[in-house]
């Protein structure tokens, strides 16, 4: 999980000269800041996103993804598509999973866009590296603490 709003800082334990009470130091770290990533998550959930809200989100994604949404293999609405049932929830916390594992995961295709040579455009790729898995998390981070502050759009 990232959370990129300083409520928990970064953690990192080298591979040369490894000591096992760095891990359990570490643990301890993750440990006292789960009360409060919980209550963070807590507000994400009790936002109910309108479908402006939600579509914005989406976009704002998309955009960080593919820089211009014109050359995005998808939709951006696509993201909003869930991947199972139970997560078709409008809460921000449920929105903001749903898009992150759809523009994470890739897979995706949208018949209806096509290439300036009409051509079909390719299904959307999974993100392997991490660190643009990283970045695009704190921009998805940011963009829903935006959005929970009530900033964003409305219907």
């Amino acid at each position: 999980m990232v959370v990129a709003d300083g409520t928990f800082a970064r953690i990192s334990i080298k591979h040369s000269g490894f000591k096992p009470e760095s891990v359990i130091e570490a643990s301890f770290d993750v440990l006292e800041a789960v009360p409060q990533i919980m209550d963070k998550v807590k507000l994400f959930q009790d936002r109910i996103l309108t479908d402006t809200e939600r579509l914005a989100l989406a976009t704002g994604a998309a955009a960080f993804r593919w820089e211009d949404e014109t050359k995005a293999p998808i939709n951006p609405s696509m993201l909003l598509n869930p991947r199972r049932y139970g997560d078709g929830a409008k809460d921000l916390w449920t929105t903001l999973n749903t898009v992150q594992e759809n523009i994470t995961q890739g897979g995706q295709r949208d018949r209806s866009r096509r290439r300036p040579d009409g051509s079909r455009m390719p299904k959307s790729r999974a993100i392997k590296g991490i660190d643009e898995d990283l970045k695009l998390n704190k921009a998805l981070w940011h963009m829903a603490e935006v959005l929970r502050n009530g900033g964003g759009l409305r219907d």
